[in-house]
């Protein structure tokens, strides 16, 4: 047991998003037992005032279930899921047992529906934060574990890739054995500093301009999964073959390949996942353009919006490149699509609600994270 953190003292926590390569899907249980924030300043705040109204994190949908669910599971109010049980009785008193008071600010750069990790890397963050207040000794497993407890709890489910993403530096790859309790072990993939610089020049991320945030997917997923259909149960062996491929490429600085594995993942991805997402019409056309420039592509996470990641060919310039792609669908109209409120929950029919945003498809600076979770104390602030 650490000192705790004093009181009036600021915590700091930041990390990088994640890019899934390759294996998405494999980390997801009950699948790996078989195989291996937007910020909107118009929301008003909201209040709570009683225990009850702190744990009913089980509906992902409820204002602050997130952050409620974090600070539950961190055991920093010793209050537990459960009602009637714990030592105290009111929010107040669960406040005093903390040091009598606790402000959590939570940020993200990303938008909603990056598919970039964002939910799963955000609860580690926060875990970290809320450890090191309390002066709990922590490592990054400790992290992983407790993230996909707090998913369980607010009833979204996942896996483990986003978190890992998000808390390790660099490549990485995480498997676990076919056993009880799923023991996680990760790796960071060895690679020179040159493949990196390489690697950072020909990375090209592009945010779609569409969200879609489609409900139960991981449940359809799963369904699927259960019925044994022989295409289904093909799809996820490949994934792990080719998350294999995809981590041997990198070691050998192969991008070539990497790509390649990348486009076939996304293609599977895509399959798992065909009744639940649409493939909005505006990333096709991208890609019609991008094609001849690129070595592979993958839409982030599940797919159906968010962000594309894509491998350029050797010699070619990233801003030549978007440049070109950005005049050839502004003739076609291509750039001046419509845009989704975060709070709408469009699943491929809800254009007709959206609003011209002009230019709202770019391609955001990339690149290789080397740090991954960084969390310091600041000076009281009294």
């Amino acid at each position: 047991m650490g000192s705790k953190v004093p009181i009036g003292t600021f915590v700091y926590a930041s990390a990088p998003a994640r890019i899934d390569l390759a294996g998405g899907w494999t980390d997801t249980i009950p699948i790996t037992l078989v195989l291996s924030l937007s910020y909107d300043p118009n929301i008003p705040p909201q209040h709570f005032h009683s225990l009850e109204q702190i744990r009913d994190h089980a509906d992902p949908l409820v204002p602050g279930a997130l952050l409620k669910a974090c600070l539950v599971a961190s055991g920093i109010l010793g209050i537990t899921a459960m009602r009637h049980e714990g030592d105290y009785k009111t929010l107040a008193e669960a406040l005093k047992h903390s040091g009598g008071g606790l402000e959590l600010e939570v940020r993200s750069s990303l938008p909603v529906g990056s598919g970039m990790g964002t939910s799963s890397i955000l609860i580690a963050a926060i875990l970290a934060v809320l450890k090191t207040l309390m002066g709990n000794p922590y490592t990054n497993n400790d992290l992983f574990y407790e993230t996909l407890d707090v998913e369980q709890m607010m009833n979204t489910g996942g896996g483990w890739q986003d978190q890992v993403g998000g808390i390790m530096p660099g490549f990485k790859v995480s498997t676990c054995e076919l056993d009880l309790p799923i023991q996680l072990k990760t790796n960071t993939i060895e690679v020179s500093e040159e493949f990196i610089t390489t690697f950072n020049s020909r990375l090209l991320l592009i945010y779609t301009g569409k969200t879609r945030l489609a409900k139960n997917l991981l449940q359809t997923v799963l369904m699927n999964w259960a019925g044994q259909e022989p295409d289904v149960v093909d799809t996820m062996h490949r994934l792990v073959v080719d998350a294999s491929q995809c981590e041997d490429a990198l070691r050998q600085g192969d991008l070539k390949t990497v790509g390649t594995v990348l486009t076939r993942y996304f293609a599977d991805k895509r399959f798992l996942s065909e009744t639940t997402l649409s493939h909005p019409p505006v990333v096709a056309q991208l890609l019609s353009h991008l094609n001849p420039h690129i070595e592979g592509y993958s839409l982030a996470g599940a797919g159906g919006g968010g962000f594309l990641a894509a491998i350029l060919k050797p010699g070619l310039d990233k801003d030549n490149v978007m440049r070109e792609v950005k005049e050839a669908m502004a003739l076609e109209g291509g750039t001046r699509h419509r845009r989704q409120d975060s709070d709408s929950e469009s699943e491929g029919g809800d254009d007709a609600k959206e609003g011209v945003d002009g230019d709202s498809m770019w391609d955001w600076s990339a690149a290789v994270d080397r740090q991954g979770l960084i969390v310091q104390v600041g000076s009281p602030c009294y």
